[in-house]
């Protein structure tokens, strides 16, 4: 019989004459090797030894403190955790499990993991999707303490104001920040009730950046760093549902994708790029706001049938990463220049984010296309601005796609999304990048269930990092929505 902890007290002990084994418990998640941040919620997992009889693991800090906790699903109280980190700052973190099976204790080979001495920034907000295409009827975009475990709605498709919404759910996606704060935000609605949600100068309005002159809404986004100015793709995109491949059962293409400047003071929309034979996406500010970067593929089409012969050539589409010098004083752009021409290797680079300190250029890299959240192929890669020279992140890339990926304010961790526990669903994972430019293994989002992953039917997308939480309430963004948009001006200047 084992008799390993006290219940009463809430608390687990060390059982005695445990039978020691150089051999590691399987866990999930697995946080064996990882180095994680200094204010991260605490990393409960799951022993995958199933039908024992009792299970016991104690964390243990490199300056002694510990503690020690029962259950197969190893579950740490916050304070205790914090606490743990605190005492811990640059140091090894063990975790050493007991499992007792027909009246044994058998302790297994630690796990060990590394306490950053830098932080990750606060709050990650990411939209819920199911994986289906046509269907948004409970999409959500959500905010998370990434210090504990409390998540938060920002808006619901649910927050409708109609009574009979059976036909009236959108789309909302691409919400994004200015500079790691949400004083300034912005998400995108489309089809019913269709506009740009804008908060700005602590007022909430919803604006349409349509022009005469232009080819749609706003799409992908980024806004500048300091000004008030944002930029945006104009993306015509369409599905194409392939048959044969059971790896890759869809491909999204943009039909036409331009490239425009919104002044957010004066409503006005600045075009950057409009090319017929180009299509720009992706854009991102450098941390300066002196240059946007882009991604742009060159693929000319005669005549007006664009969808169906980029459809029968998605494979052979390919995006460089460029970009582009601009002046605040007059709002001028400058020529394009190439910074990465994935298309001489027969590749596609997409989702180009510089770091805090203006050094790195982290992108995806995959095949082909701009879609990469659909190419197993698709890798984490860097470009040393300074140097010139190209890595792929290989402990945080898997044999299944990487895609969306962002940095934390002070550089060094990155959150993006992946495909790799079961190649379906994507989920979010946070990699350390140290100041010498190595990637390290990374680790899924700590949940408070440690087996959340497995059980969620939905995936994580689009995760951006802020320093404080939205302030407002999806009550008062679904009120907005439901408010005609103000329609925006060519830029005259």
């Amino acid at each position: 019989m084992c008799l390993p902890f006290l219940m009463a007290a809430c608390t687990a002990s060390i059982p005695k004459d445990a039978k020691i084994v150089d051999e590691v418990v399987p866990t999930y998640p697995d946080y064996s090797d990882v180095v994680v941040p200094c204010n991260i919620a605490p990393l409960n997992f799951h022993i995958d030894i199933d039908n024992a009889d009792d299970y016991v693991t104690k964390v243990e800090g490199t300056d002694g403190t510990e503690i020690i906790v029962g259950g197969q699903d190893a579950m740490f109280d916050v304070d205790e955790w914090h606490n743990l980190l605190d005492a811990n700052k640059g140091k090894q973190l063990s975790f050493t499990i007991y499992v007792c099976q027909d009246g044994k204790w058998t302790q297994y080979k630690p796990i060990c993991c590394t306490v950053a001495e830098e932080p990750i920034d606060e709050y990650l907000s990411y939209r819920y999707i199911e994986p289906g295409y046509v269907n948004y009827r409970e999409l959500s975009i959500c905010q998370r303490n990434l210090t504990n475990f409390d998540e938060e709605l920002i808006y619901s498709n649910l927050q409708k104001n109609e009574v009979d919404i059976a036909n009236t759910y959108q789309c909302v996606n691409c919400h994004s920040y200015q500079n790691y704060h949400t004083d300034n935000f912005q998400l995108h609605v489309r089809q019913y009730k269709g506009g740009t949600v804008l908060y700005h100068d602590g007022k909430l309005s919803k604006i349409n950046i349509k022009t005469d002159e232009t080819i749609g809404n706003g799409v992908y986004t980024s806004w500048h760093p300091t000004e008030p100015l944002i930029a945006y793709s104009l993306n015509h995109t369409v599905q194409c549902f392939l048959i044969g491949d059971a790896d890759h059962k869809i491909e999204v293409l943009d039909t036409l994708s331009d490239l425009v400047l919104y002044h957010v003071d004066t409503n006005e929309v600045q075009i950057v790029q409009n090319s017929i034979d180009s299509y720009e996406t992706y854009p991102s500010w450098d941390p300066t706001g002196d240059t946007l970067y882009y991604c742009s593929a060159y693929y000319p089409i005669e005549g007006t049938a664009h969808h169906f012969a980029l459809g029968n050539h998605y494979d052979s589409i390919y995006y460089d990463i460029i970009r582009q010098s601009y002046d605040v004083a007059t709002s001028q752009f400058g020529d394009p220049d190439t910074v990465f021409r994935a298309s001489a290797i027969h590749k596609s680079a997409t989702h180009p984010r510089v770091s805090p300190d203006g050094r790195y250029l982290l992108f995806s890299l995959g095949d082909y296309g701009n879609f990469q959240l659909h190419h197993t192929n698709s890798d984490l890669w860097m470009k040393d601005l300074r140097t010139d020279s190209l890595q792929k992140l290989s402990n945080m890339s898997t044999e299944q796609a990487e895609s969306y990926h962002v940095w934390s304010s002070n550089g060094r961790w990155i959150v993006f999304s992946t495909r790799k526990e079961d190649a379906t669903y994507t989920r979010l994972y946070i990699g350390y990048f140290d100041r010498q430019g190595r990637d390290f293994k990374a680790f899924p989002l700590p949940q408070r269930d440690p087996l959340y992953n497995k059980k969620l039917m939905k995936s994580f997308n689009l995760p951006e990092l802020t320093v404080e939480p939205v302030k407002i309430s999806p009550r008062e963004i679904a009120d907005v929505i439901e408010k005609d948009a103000k329609m925006a001006d060519i830029y005259k200047k």
